[in-house]
């Protein structure tokens, strides 16, 4: 880790969910939540204004949805990285997901941790690049 923390942006439509990551993510020494969206648009506009390292990003939600705001996070900020957090599993989804720029796709259902390891997998690449 070179010190930096990961700065990381959860945009979901559920609060519960919100909540839970925003707390393990504060936990996490090498990461800082900078902010948290329950919408497509608002989640748009933190990526736009604050730069994130990560947004983690619901795939199904009004407005767009996911595939939607993965486009528009690609535009807005694109040195960021997107994981798909979802609890859909469909090989059909995670396609047109990573068609619109998210580097990694975590189930909802699965390990915490798998989703905190893809988070931090893009420093791990830049260290490996930087070598």
């Amino acid at each position: 880790m070179n010190g930096t923390p990961l700065r990381v942006i959860i945009v979901d439509d559920s609060g519960e969910v919100l909540s839970a990551l925003g707390r393990i993510i504060d936990k996490q020494v090498d990461m800082e939540l900078i902010g948290v969206a329950s919408g497509v648009d608002d989640g748009v506009m933190l990526v736009r204004q604050y730069q994130p390292d990560v947004v983690v990003l619901d795939v199904n939600m009004p407005d767009g949805g996911g595939l939607r705001a993965a486009r528009e996070m690609v535009v807005a900020a694109p040195g960021a990285r997107l994981v798909a957090f979802s609890a859909f599993d469909k090989m059909l989804i995670r396609k047109a997901m990573t068609a619109a720029g998210v580097s990694a796709y975590v189930s909802k259902s699965g390990d915490i941790r798998e989703l905190l390891t893809e988070i931090r997998a893009g420093r791990d690449v830049d260290a490996m690049t930087i070598r």
